[in-house]
């Protein structure tokens, strides 16, 4: 195994506090991780650590910088670390994969996960968007219940969007939906969305007072584009709970 020397990580937005830290013990047990809290500076003092897992919370600890109010739960999120539970949960693990692995980004492509909650949509939403930063682009995550009429969007041909928990055709972020679908389908662009919706529910919902052929076209174009998985399963945070240990 190659060494290597230890590194500091310094956060410019996200809190570094004993949680944060707790919660990197947790995964990376061998990692000897020390905090600077008043300097925001992560320290990984092993330095025989292989080079894989120091890239991997090296990628855990920008993502968390750039989305600092990831909740803690999904901070070393990746799709390596995902364990289905059963085969619908194979099947979202496998298209998330196969939507990072295709690279005409001149198409526009698309994954609509929906399900009940705790079953792992947040995990792969999170891991999806680290993979999507190994492969340079960047990743425009949001929470759709933290999406405002001030959020820029700032839409470009080929970009790669995540939208986390989707609930509401009603709420501003369909807004944003509409927009990133609409932009991925005519410039091109990858666009993951989670939500504990049917698809039809939800587009029944946001063109509520539109017309019926304004609902046709949007549905012919992103049906066209996404790939729609219903996931199933047991809530992992209940299984989990800390009254059970």
């Amino acid at each position: 195994m190659s060494e290597f020397s230890p590194f500091d990580f310094h956060l410019n937005i996200a809190p570094i506090t004993s949680a944060v830290v707790t919660t990197l013990d947790k995964h990376y047990p061998d990692a000897m991780i020390q905090c600077n809290e008043e300097e925001k500076i992560i320290r990984i003092s092993n330095t025989k650590l292989s080079k894989d897992i120091l890239d991997t919370i090296r990628l855990d600890l920008l993502f968390y910088d750039r989305n600092p109010t990831l909740p803690l739960e999904n901070l070393c999120s990746n799709l390596s670390n995902y364990k289905p539970q059963n085969e619908s949960q194979e099947e979202m693990l496998l298209f998330a994969q196969k939507l990072i692995s295709f690279n005409d980004d001149s198409v526009g492509a698309g994954l609509y996960i929906y399900g009940e909650a705790g079953i792992g949509k947040s995990h792969i939403s999170v891991g999806i968007s680290k993979q999507f930063m190994k492969r340079g682009l960047q990743s425009n995550f949001q929470f759709a219940d933290r999406f405002t009429l001030s959020t820029s969007t700032n839409l470009q041909p080929g970009q790669v969007w995540i939208i986390d928990d989707m609930n509401s055709g009603y709420h501003l972020s369909s807004r944003l939906f509409k927009q990133v679908v609409l932009n991925a389908h005519e410039r091109g662009g990858r666009v993951f969305v989670t939500s504990n919706k049917d698809y039809d529910e939800l587009m029944t919902e946001m063109f509520v007072g539109d017309t019926k052929a304004n609902r046709v076209r949007y549905e012919d174009r992103t049906k066209g584009m996404f790939k729609i998985l219903h996931v199933v399963g047991d809530s992992r945070r209940q299984a989990n709970a800390w009254y059970l240990s």
